[in-house]
């Protein structure tokens, strides 16, 4: 089936991606640069939908972690990171709105852009996780290291499915799919029709492991 008129509906348009860039680039250079003359080992980096490229028109919520050394102590980062989005949302006339997951952080709205401001901890593996949100930068780099050209389309198809049939979102009152689930089924069976043609055949139970880790067993699910 040819996809072309939906998909021009619902990939962002040249000037929307165009702004995305320019908007998130300047704030991540604002943190980084205020980092290294103070002399922080903490790196601010593009994550979610945007940083992969995978995000639907008119969606493109820019979500900005900071990353801290696994050294830092939790009350140091908390702080620090606020005081990090705080001084983001001066320079860039943003109200800052504390949030909180495992530890506290900022939304704001610059340019017309809803933008997240996560501290966070650096970290190489799953194995060194020391707060719930840690693991969000290795998933954006596993997607954008095997998601292949062209498949971001597939996403945007699947993503905007489930959002019409109203399993879009892991939120509780949804409790559907994440769009980083979203991605690694793409990932796992190449196009959109292809996954919906898998899950007609899903049962309980069923398990999808993508590195073969074997490890599906650990997790439980009534």
């Amino acid at each position: 089936m040819d996809y072309k008129l939906i998909l021009d509906d619902i990939k962002p348009t040249e000037e929307e991606s165009n702004k995305v860039r320019e908007v998130s680039g300047k704030i991540i250079d604002f943190i980084n640069d205020k980092c290294h003359l103070n002399n922080l080992d903490v790196e601010a980096v593009l994550v979610g939908s945007v940083a992969k490229g995978t995000y639907l028109r008119g969606k493109s919520d820019i979500d900005i972690f900071m990353a801290f050394p696994l050294s830092t102590d939790q009350k140091e980062l908390k702080q620090k990171g606020l005081d990090l989005a705080h001084e983001c949302c001066d320079v860039f006339n943003g109200e800052p709105n504390h949030q909180f997951a495992s530890h506290p952080y900022v939304t704001t709205e610059i340019d017309g852009f809803e933008v997240d401001l996560v501290p966070c901890y650096r970290i190489d593996d799953g194995s060194q996780l020391k707060s719930a949100v840690d693991r969000t930068i290795l998933h954006t780099r596993y997607v954008q290291a095997n998601l292949k050209e062209g498949q971001n389309e597939e996403v945007l198809l699947l993503k905007r499915f489930m959002a019409m049939t109203g399993t879009y979102g892991s939120e509780f009152k949804v409790g559907g799919f994440a769009g980083y689930l979203c991605e690694l089924l793409i990932i796992k069976y190449g196009t959109f029709e292809n996954t919906l043609n898998e899950a007609s055949n899903w049962e309980f139970g069923h398990v999808i492991d993508l590195e073969n880790y074997g490890t599906a067993k650990n997790f439980k699910d009534d």
